[in-house]
């Protein structure tokens, strides 16, 4: 067989495989090789065919062949790397691809085949050379794009897998942009992925999907006045798309535009689960707050949205009152907020004889150490579906589970609702009824619920006599002696929510009265410069020049109490008042004003400031308030003199773990001792 007949069976057996005829084919060419060995071209089809065939040795046994017959070629080590790299022997494929480079620096398509060998060990930085190379030699290899943007952003190199995504190719490709966002999504990296939606909001902008792309993740980042905008462009392209919707009323609530926020989120409450919780958390920030409507519409909500799933409850500990207790503490948030404030206290001082902790996290906890030491078993359940997750906690055998979320974001009512353990009750990062029926109690305190409170529970509401709240102050907290330049500062840290325009035109009025006095502000929205207009034009309003306000996005922590050390005063936003932020400005020296109210969330600082038996700063009526926050600043160096007196009070009263924890002791024997007698 001359050279050129064996060129022409080659062409003859692809036909048959073309056609079909798989055996056909390899019959020729295993014929082709045995009578003109040193023809390559007849050993790599033959190869390729085979490995067609569900038969992972035979290809590479042929390319063994084409070696002894043919000698050593890029070609034959490029072939191995490919099959290699398909089948997932990804460290094999990796040292082909080097083996052909080194018979060909230039061998086609091998720098790609080696960047995605490495990429799939997750060599992430070995990888990217490779990519780069294969990339310039092609630069409209997608896949190698892609690739390449994925090893980037795992490499820690944000900017180069920003400025790879950001082409033509990428952003018009409906699946290439899909994985892009995907792979900027997964790492948690929201400002990348926003720039690509923005790049393809500007390219197809007539595009209502990429408007409310935009949106969506402008909200997320804080971006409120580009979320608001793209909401408009969306709805100007759709006008009945409901996700616009619902990011323009929750973007207006969270820059402090409560009224209007929550008039647009009212009609869109109808029939959609996840849009009617979100309301039960917004509604506490409306400035009229009706305790019968707030009570009704989360009792509606659990009738409407949380269904039966699951077999009944079946209890299947000992029904003995006095024998040792396991407690499940179940949060999506033990990694901030009230739950990282305010539980750690209590668990550090809790019981571990009688009662047994686990930790139930619903989301990912990036730092899980210091949690695992405060409990007996740390759990992580993340991304479970209901009847999944109700079988996991049922599993648990638990005696008593708290729950720490409420109807608040990541909650998981409708599990609990079918019960996962004798005794439920509900603490801490909710601030109202649950409304469920088989929620047995509300932890509260004297303060927070006393005895006349119109607020409605469907739950068994039970004090803790030391308090609700055990605060835990950091213990690099910087000392609360002033440090400020001598103008008297007013203060307040809490979210935009919670100042509607209420809270402006009172907190004006006191500026109006205290001639050059200032106001701080911080929070996170206050990042956005939009949002920072808007809040300096509601001032304006009321006659309050800019100059006299420090507006200041999020910080640190540290520096957030360090920041405290210029103010004096810091003002309790109403009806929704502080907690967290109250108790950092009392153990930072600060005087708080508050307007208690009626609703739990009204009186939460009011509960702080009774307890340190500070009720003269707690007032009973607007003037009251506006009277109390004037006479404070013009009493500033007294003030300033009782900071490190305060921060004693605070320590010797609100951080008390040990007596929170008897008391918690108490109250949970109590329920499991009456759940016995029943």
């Amino acid at each position: 067989m001359t050279a050129a007949s064996a060129r022409e069976v080659v062409q003859a057996a692809l036909a048959r495989a073309h056609a079909g005829d798989i055996a056909g084919a390899l019959v020729l060419l295993d014929a082709t090789t045995r009578a003109h060995p040193g023809h390559l071209p007849a050993w790599l089809v033959l190869a390729g065919l085979q490995s067609q065939q569900n038969d992972n040795a035979a290809p590479f046994a042929t390319l063994d062949a084409a070696v002894r017959a043919c000698g050593a070629s890029s070609a034959i080590e490029g072939m191995r790397a490919s099959l290699l790299l398909r089948w997932g022997r990804n460290a094999e494929a990796a040292d082909a691809a080097r083996a052909a480079l080194s018979l060909e620096p230039d061998a086609p398509g091998m720098q790609r085949t080696l960047g995605f060998a490495l990429a799939a060990q997750q060599l992430w930085r070995d990888a990217m050379p490779a990519l780069e190379t294969a990339l310039a030699i092609n630069a409209a290899d997608l896949p190698a794009r892609l690739a390449l943007v994925r090893c980037a952003l795992h490499a820690g190199q944000a900017d180069r897998a920003l400025a790879v995504a950001l082409v033509d190719a990428v952003i018009d490709a409906q699946a290439a942009r899909s994985q892009v966002l995907a792979d900027f999504g997964a790492a948690g990296a929201w400002p990348l992925q926003f720039e690509v939606l923005r790049q393809w909001q500007a390219r197809a902008p007539r595009d209502a999907d990429a408007a409310i792309a935009v949106a969506t993740t402008a909200h997320r980042l804080g971006h409120l006045g580009e979320a608001l905008a793209a909401c408009e462009h969306a709805l100007a392209l759709l006008p009945d798309a409901r996700r616009p919707r619902e990011i323009r009323a929750t973007s207006l609530v969270d820059r402090g535009d409560v009224e209007a926020g929550l008039a647009e989120y009212r009609p869109l409450l109808d029939g959609d689960a996840e849009a009617s919780a979100r309301h039960l958390v917004l509604m506490h920030y409306d400035p009229a707050p009706d305790d019968a409507r707030l009570c009704a519409a989360i009792t509606t909500h659990v009738a409407r949205h949380v269904p039966r799933i699951g077999a009944p409850f079946a209890a299947r500990g000992r029904r003995d009152p006095e024998r040792p207790l396991r407690i499940g503490w179940i949060s999506p948030r033990f990694a901030a907020g009230p739950v990282a404030s305010f539980l750690p206290p209590l668990l550090r001082a809790f019981d571990r004889t009688d009662f047994q902790h686990v930790l139930v996290a619903l989301e990912p906890v990036s730092d899980t150490t210091s949690w695992q030491a405060l409990g007996d078993d740390w759990i992580a359940l993340p991304g479970l579906d209901d009847a999944t997750l109700l079988q996991r906690l049922r599993a648990l055998e638990l005696d008593v589970i708290v729950d720490l979320a409420g109807h608040a974001t990541g909650n998981r009512s409708t599990v609990l609702a079918q019960r996962v353990a004798p005794v439920q009750l509900a603490w801490l990062d909710w601030f109202d009824t649950t409304g469920l029926p088989a929620m047995d109690a509300f932890v509260s305190d004297p303060w927070l619920t006393p005895p006349d409170s119109p607020q409605r529970y469907t739950e068994r509401v039970l004090h803790l006599p030391s308090g609700r709240f055990c605060y835990a102050p950091p213990a690099d907290a910087p000392p609360p002696m002033h440090a400020g330049d001598g103008d008297v500062v007013f203060a307040s840290f809490n979210r935009l929510a919670k100042l509607n325009d209420r809270v402006l035109a009172a907190w004006s009025a006191i500026l109006r009265a205290v001639p050059g006095a200032r106001l701080a502000l911080g929070a996170r929205f206050l990042d956005d410069a939009d949002t920072r207009a808007h809040v300096a034009a509601r001032f304006a309003r009321h006659g309050i020049a800019r100059e006299r306000l420090d507006l200041h996005g999020h910080r640190p922590y540290a520096a957030l109490l360090e920041a405290y050390r210029g103010v004096d005063i810091a003002l309790d936003p109403f009806p929704f008042s502080g907690c967290t932020t109250t108790c950092d400005a009392l153990y930072m020296g600060c005087a708080v004003v508050t307007l208690a109210g009626s609703t739990f969330v009204s009186r939460q600082g009011a509960s702080l400031l009774w307890r340190l038996r500070r009720d003269a700063w707690v007032a009973r009526d607007m003037d009251e308030y506006l009277a109390l926050a004037v006479a404070l600043a013009r009493d500033a160096t007294t003030l300033r003199a009782g900071r490190s007196t305060l921060r004693a009070n605070v320590e010797r009263t609100l951080c008390d773990g040990p007596s929170q924890a008897r008391e918690f002791a108490a109250l949970v024997r109590q329920l499991w001792r009456d759940y016995c007698a029943r």
